[in-house]
């Protein structure tokens, strides 16, 4: 149990702290706000019971005044003191009414003033009459009406309404005070409590925020290095203090990772990491940005080999069905392949040399096809055996490539004229380990090693064609000869059948004479 609440005073420390400071500080707003509300309602309700109070105390205000007026006006005969008289009359009406209104308010029904309205409109009529009897002289009526005090009847009403309405005013003026302090005390007992536990609450916050604050602070420090350590280090400056730019960064490196993979994923293998330079080659060895690239060269260099072994494997193809194509007649053979070979390789110039071993005793090389800019050139020459280059790698039996060609060791001819080439190669032709010609090569480009590769393979491959077809036109000749042979052998074969016939024709004739002779002889 006690694991627990640890775990979620880790993990919620702040936020519980935070919602009860919060949950304090509304219910104080609360109270506070249902305080302010109470006194408005208790300032209200004791102005309202007090304005009752004073509207009350008035009428028995007012009927002294009427009656002072009066005295006044019979004794001096003043219509002045009739002006107060009337003043304080109409101001009865609205005072009445006024109370009937708020009376019910605090739980008084409005029938409560009935016999004081009565009470005072009979009042006020009596007084009407007093003043009229004056006004037409017959003054001892006026002051018979005065002296029977109908003010004191007046009084006694107005005692029994206040016995009525002074304890409600009282008691409702004592619950207003009541409530209002009531909220008063409540709000000030939470105040209390917010003090005491919102300053301790506050200050466990403030040291728990700095506290978070430090652990972010060391987490996007961490962030912005595993940034630089996993993915991408471009050496500038990151302010760890604005998160947003850690992040941004962290983003930004993790599309442009996306961007190249997506490019490498769709052949593009001239993709760039956008902000890579040489200088951060060394720093990034070993981040994905890195390896990346890395990867990326990797495949590219995979590509251009298979790019080259597709070259290679098109040309021996092409060339495949060139020998296919040509392979009854020797020199269209050797000169189609060997004009293809030129071209195919983008050379300039190229020459074929055979062996000569009709003399068993004097075997020499001889250019049988020679190709120069397309063309083919009908050039008589004869390379002995060890002579020159040619001849060295004849007895060799191994290819030489060179690059630094001697200023008078071949040239190039064309209609604009002769150049030094910029390299030579010239490779033996072998079958079964036994070279059988020599093929030379010169470029005014440079010949890569994929592009020798090829060149071993297309010779060899020539050379088992050569060798097939010189194997089948010796087989030929001989098989000529053997017909010829035999053709002979069949016609002396029929001149010694004709003899044979012509000698059993004779033995026969000899045989027949010699019966003959026998008879004869009997006889």
């Amino acid at each position: 149990m006690n694991d627990v609440l640890r775990q979620i005073y880790k993990r919620s420390g702040v936020k519980i702290a935070l919602f009860l400071v919060v949950a304090l500080i509304l219910v104080d707003t609360f109270l506070t706000y249902r305080y302010k509300q109470a006194l408005g309602t208790n300032i209200k309700v004791q102005a309202t019971l007090d304005e009752i109070a004073a509207r009350k105390a008035s009428i028995i205000s007012d009927l002294n005044n009427v009656d002072m007026s009066l005295r006044g006006y019979l004794l001096v005969g003043n219509e002045a003191f009739i002006d107060t008289y009337n003043k304080i009359k109409s101001q009865n009406g609205p005072t009445m009414v006024y109370l009937k209104e708020k009376l019910p308010e605090i739980g008084l029904a409005a029938t409560s003033l009935s016999d004081m309205d009565a009470m005072l409109n009979s009042y006020f009529k009596l007084m009407d009459e007093l003043i009229s009897l004056q006004k037409s002289g017959t003054t001892d009526a006026a002051l018979k009406i005065l002296k029977e005090d109908h003010g004191t009847e007046v009084w006694l009403t107005y005692m029994k309404m206040s016995g009525l309405v002074d304890p409600v005013i009282h008691a409702k003026k004592t619950e207003s005070q009541q409530a209002y302090a009531r909220l008063l005390n409540m709000s000030l007992f939470f105040q209390g409590v917010l003090f005491l536990v919102g300053i301790p609450t506050l200050i466990y916050t403030v040291y728990s925020l700095t506290r978070s604050e430090k652990r972010r602070s060391k987490l996007f420090e961490d962030l912005d290095q595993q940034n630089r350590t996993l993915i991408f280090d471009s050496s500038d400056e990151t302010n760890v203090q604005n998160e947003a730019e850690v992040i941004g960064k962290i983003i930004t490196n993790l599309n442009k990772t996306a961007t190249f993979i997506k490019g490498i994923g769709v052949g593009n293998f001239d993709v760039k990491w956008d902000g890579f330079t040489a200088a951060d080659i060394k720093g990034n060895k070993n981040t994905i940005s890195g390896e990346l690239i890395a990867m990326r060269e990797g495949m590219k260099k995979q590509r251009e080999e298979g790019l080259r072994h597709q070259w290679a494997s098109e040309g021996l193809n092409k060339l495949t069905e060139i020998i296919r194509d040509h392979q009854s007649d020797f020199e269209s053979l050797t000169g189609k392949s060997v004009f293809f070979i030129v071209k195919y390789l983008k050379a300039n110039q190229g020459g074929l040399f055979v062996l000569n071993d009709n003399d068993g005793d004097n075997k020499y090389l001889e250019l049988s096809t020679c190709y120069a800019f397309d063309r083919k050139k009908f050039v008589t020459k004869r390379i002995d055996i060890g002579q020159g280059l040619i001849g060295q790698v004849f007895l060799e039996g191994e290819p030489v490539y060179i690059s630094d060609v001697p200023a008078n060791y071949v040239h190039i001819t064309s209609g604009l004229g002769e150049a030094n080439p910029r390299c030579v190669t010239i490779q033996p032709l072998k079958h079964n380990d036994e070279v059988v010609a020599i093929l030379e090569i010169a470029s005014f480009n440079l010949l890569d090693q994929h592009a020798l590769d090829f060149l071993i393979a297309a010779c060899k491959s020539l050379a088992a064609s050569m060798m097939a077809l010189q194997s089948s036109h010796k087989t030929k000749i001989l098989l000529e000869k053997s017909q010829q042979q035999a053709e002979e052998m069949r016609a002396q074969e029929e001149e010694m059948r004709q003899n044979m016939e012509e000698l059993e024709a004779t033995q026969e004739e000899m045989k027949r004479r010699e019966a003959e002779l026998r008879i004869a002889l009997k006889q």
